[in-house]
């Protein structure tokens, strides 16, 4: 199966301009569509039932957040014809704008993605600090869409336009679940690269023959797909260890399970899929 629809989040900033890069160069590749969807959270949130500490809303000015609604949403129209411009005669666009409050346009956002192959987006927040989003409206996005989609993200950092690149692929397999539906959903692209090397991270007094990743060898060669693999030794930080091996061995992309859970409302990432997330300098193609 291979790509035909692709999903990108229309953002701003360096980053944004990469993951439009990257979605723009796979669409060209596979000859997929893409449809752009721009987020827009609106302000303010609905009124609270009063009580005797909540400010009094008939003082607010909703004419003025009409106008500032009004104006993101031309906002985003730009974005998109700007995003348009960019991409290939042949290439077949499309505009999709979500605006609501932030948990509905969040969750909207995530039952959009599950209509797509994939979603690229951009990264975004500070996936380390305290507060799941770090103040990014993006990490929200992101969290949401790979938790509440059903569907892998391409994850894109901010890079120059050589960041399209795709030739060398680096699959982190630990024999799980996660992993597993990250690989199988990853077929298209793998397929479609010049190097793809399935790493596996060991632990202390594990053996070769423990490990899940010869296996799984075969089953891309089945696929046509040429895949050596390695070892590496676990550190501290499975993350650290992921990255610093990515950059060792020149990698484009890497390829992963996204382990974490929601909690009410809270995200709760693994360690290594927060690692990742919070410091990868090449695109993440992450499924849950």
């Amino acid at each position: 199966m291979g790509i035909k629809d692709i999903l990108v989040h229309l953002g701003a900033g360096g980053s944004a301009e990469s993951a439009n890069a990257l979605a723009l160069t796979l669409a060209e590749r596979a000859g997929a569509r893409v449809t752009a969807a721009a987020v827009v959270f609106d302000f303010p949130y609905p009124a609270p039932e009063p009580t005797s500490t909540t400010p009094d809303w008939g003082f607010i000015d909703y004419e003025a957040f009409a106008k500032i609604r009004e104006t993101r949403r031309r906002d985003a129209e730009k974005s998109y014809e700007a995003f348009a411009s960019s991409a290939p005669n042949q290439a077949e666009m499309e505009f999709v704008l979500i605006q609501a409050f932030r948990e509905k346009a969040r969750d909207d956002f995530a039952r959009l993605a599950r209509h797509f192959d994939f979603l690229v987006i951009a990264a975004g927040g500070d996936w380390n600090a305290a507060e799941p989003d770090g103040g990014e409206d993006r990490a929200d996005l992101i969290s949401s869409a790979l938790f509440g989609s059903g569907r892998p993200l391409f994850i894109v950092p901010p890079a120059p336009a050589a960041g399209a690149r795709l030739d060398k692929a680096l699959v982190c397999w630990d024999g799980g679940a996660q992993a597993a539906r990250a690989l199988a959903e990853s077929l298209p692209l793998l397929a479609g690269a010049r190097e793809v090397e399935v790493t596996c991270v060991t632990g202390e007094g594990e053996s070769s023959k423990k490990l899940p990743g010869f296996g799984i060898t075969r089953h891309l060669a089945r696929h046509g797909i040429a895949a050596t693999l390695r070892e590496i030794a676990a550190s501290n930080d499975v993350g650290s260890t992921i990255l610093d091996h990515a950059r060792e061995i020149g990698a484009d992309f890497l390829v992963m399970g996204g382990y974490g859970h929601w909690r009410v409302t809270e995200l709760i990432l693994g360690g290594a899929t927060r690692t990742i997330l919070a410091a990868s300098p090449i695109p993440v193609f992450m499924a849950h």
